[in-house]
């Protein structure tokens, strides 16, 4: 008898506790209140970038981010011009620089779209901008999100500051590299000997002007310390070879190997279409830096003492500067520069690059 109550007691207390647990809710699931990122996000107008992923603090994936609204210093929602899309170009196809080399090869891998210039990946949180960013205003804009996930959703308002602001639509040092000038025994590669190589060349100076929004053109000028131009058409100014036997390629990289189809020796200048941005997109070697060399029957290069680094704005002044100490032999030497430059913005352009060590003979 006693032994049939405790089984019984036993089947009422299991009863009890399933239907005690057949009554409470189980939570699935969990959203923070306290999502963020990690820093704000620095927009340079024109340019692809993209910003950290949100801190999910813990939250339960997978989340689901959707950018509510955008608003300006003032306060003001500004909606209206961050979602209205602009025409941005985009890839079909992957891009091979080894393969695809013509003006008509690459745009055939590429089409116009229209997109808003700013959005939010909506699996990370990650705000991502494109080159529709040229059309918007400067300045320092919030975001509101909206996340959820299988725990709900929460609205974060002014979750981070979105800076847009203007870089150099062209990057040429050192950003991108610093110019160098060496000496080559007269029509060789063979080196012989370095001017200087670092930032603040005292040789070289040089402007970059961006002359129209439109087509898209790159004109490089090269001078002597007087304004006197070397002549791409002449044969002034030439590929530098590359060096070792039977090289391959047989010359350094410059701007006729990133568009070959586009590129026109002029009296006065270099000039090509160029086809993207960035441009060049991917390098064909020693980085973003084109290889040129003035053969040594249109020079008289300046004899120097070692600069060991110079500083910024510190240029060379010819027979009254410390350095100088006379004449290389004329016929002796070509005179090699290594220029640095990557386009971000699309335009027209001029890049006008004065020796300051060089007489044009």
């Amino acid at each position: 008898m006693k032994n049939r109550m405790i089984f019984t007691l036993k089947a009422l207390l299991v009863l009890l506790i399933a239907v005690v647990a057949g009554c409470t809710k189980v939570d699935k699931g969990f959203l923070s209140p306290y999502v963020q990122y990690a820093s704000d996000f620095t927009v340079i107008r024109g340019r692809v970038g993209k910003s950290y992923s949100l801190v999910t603090d813990g939250s339960s994936l997978p989340i689901k981010v959707k950018l509510l609204h955008i608003y300006n210093e003032a306060g003001e929602i500004v909606d209206d011009v961050f979602k209205k899309a602009y025409p941005v170009e985009i890839w079909t196809e992957r891009y091979d620089p080894l393969v695809d080399k013509s003006y008509a090869a690459i745009k055939a891998k590429q089409k116009t779209v229209d997109l808003p210039p700013i959005t939010v990946n909506e699996s990370n949180g990650t705000i991502e901008s494109n080159a529709g960013t040229l059309y918007l205003p400067l300045g320092t804009y919030s975001l509101d999100l909206e996340v959820s996930n299988e725990a709900g959703s929460e609205v974060v308002q002014k979750i981070i500051k979105l800076k847009l602001v203007d870089g150099d639509p062209v990057e040429i040092t050192p950003q991108t590299g610093s110019f160098s000038a060496s000496l080559l025994v007269a029509g060789t590669a063979s080196g012989a000997g370095t001017l200087f190589n670092g930032n603040n060349n005292p040789f070289v100076q040089y402007s970059i002007t961006r002359t129209a929004d439109t087509p898209n053109v790159f004109v490089l000028r090269v001078e002597d310390r007087n304004g006197v131009v070397f002549s791409p058409a002449k044969g002034e100014i030439a590929k530098r070879p590359n060096s070792g036997l039977n090289p391959n390629p047989p010359f350094l990289q410059n701007l006729e190997d990133y568009a070959p189809d586009t590129f026109t020796a002029l009296d006065t200048a270099m000039v090509l279409r160029y086809p993207l941005v960035p441009f060049p997109l991917q390098s064909l070697g020693n980085g973003y830096n084109m290889y040129y060399r003035l053969p040594a029957r249109f020079v008289r290069i300046d004899n120097t003492s070692t600069w060991s680094a110079n500083a910024a704005g510190n240029f060379y002044k010819g027979t009254a500067d410390p350095h100088y100490v006379g004449i290389y032999p004329d016929n002796a030497y070509d005179y090699a520069i290594r220029i640095p430059m990557r386009i971000f913005v699309p335009g027209s352009y001029r890049l006008v690059v004065r020796l300051l060590n060089t007489t044009h003979r």
